[in-house]
């Protein structure tokens, strides 16, 4: 059954957001609206920190971590890539699920400020999460790397994942997708049979998202598309998805083709929920619950005798 807060969520999101699909985007009202963001969104926790931290590349992060910080000893670290289409959205915009994500790995998180479309287009954001990766496993050796990130984030973390396994680099432990946007030629059938039900998005504000990141490239590109890689060799996933959002099936086909690469997938799946329904932790018990099966998964990764 779905919580009243959900419920509550999907009418904001309907309001606030699937209203103006019909329009041309508003790059400058959607960047506002996570501009300042309400503190409880802001809130950090007992016990936990916040630090701000540029690469010598000049690569900006929110690094979460405990109070007193492990990083420098961690063996297990999280990359996390927020959503927002390539256009708008940023650490901080995300803080509670970087924390969130630290909670569940017992890790530090690092939130990539990756630049944004359309000032930077396809492939700024690519290039950007793979000098991210390169620089933590410099930061810290012989740590393990966790890829995370949701909807465009999500697309990107898996993205750079073929893209490290291509380099020849050391893979990342494991992948966690909250609906990856991951078909940038916006393909999938759920696009049209999910306009209605769908509490965030119109087929045409996906397409016109995607356009504008692209800037004239190729949608197909794996790096833009991870849809259209090669999946082969890649570690464990664990995706999300809500059965009633427009981007459903860019998560349905894409945990179908790893697996049919090989790739270990555990794929959740939840009815009525909105686009990326566990980032929202501090406000959805579905998104906790959802933590609960993050966290299990992060001790699976952990142990090398329990069997996926």
């Amino acid at each position: 059954m779905l919580s009243w807060q959900a419920m509550l969520l999907n009418g904001f999101f309907r309001l606030t957001m699937k209203r103006h699909g019909k329009k041309p985007l508003n790059l400058k009202r959607l960047r506002a609206m996570g501009k300042n963001p309400p503190r409880s969104a802001l809130a950090i926790p007992p016990g936990y920190t916040v630090e701000g931290i540029r690469s010598e590349q000049g690569l900006e992060f929110d690094l979460v971590d405990r109070s007193p910080a492990s990083a420098d000893a961690a063996p297990v670290i999280v990359l996390y890539l927020h959503g927002g289409g390539y256009l708008f959205g940023s650490p901080k915009t995300h803080r509670q699920v970087l924390i969130a994500m630290a909670k569940a790995f017992q890790a530090p998180a690092y939130g990539l400020d990756y630049r944004l479309a359309p000032e930077h287009p396809f492939p700024a954001a690519v290039e950007d999460a793979a000098k991210a990766y390169q620089w933590l496993l410099t930061r810290h050796p012989g740590a393990d790397i966790v890829l995370a990130g949701d909807s465009a984030g999500a697309g990107l973390a898996i993205a750079t994942a073929v893209g490290v396994r291509d380099g020849g680099l050391k893979l990342p432990r494991a992948i966690v997708g909250f609906s990856p946007y991951a078909d940038l030629a916006v393909t999938g059938p759920s696009v049209e049979a999910n306009a209605k039900s769908c509490a965030m998005f119109t087929p045409r504000g996906i397409r016109e998202a995607a356009a504008m990141y692209l800037a004239g490239a190729d949608a197909r590109d794996p790096r833009a598309s991870p849809l259209y890689a090669d999946l082969a060799g890649l570690p464990r996933m664990l995706l999300f998805a809500s059965r009633h959002e427009i981007l459903r099936d860019d998560t349905l086909r894409l945990a179908e083709r790893a697996s049919a690469a090989g790739v270990k997938v555990e794929l959740i799946v939840r009815d009525r929920l909105p686009h990326v329904w566990p980032v929202f932790v501090t406000l959805l018990p579905e998104a906790r619950d959802a933590f609960v099966t993050v966290t299990a998964f992060a001790r699976r990764c952990s142990s090398v005798e329990q069997p996926f």
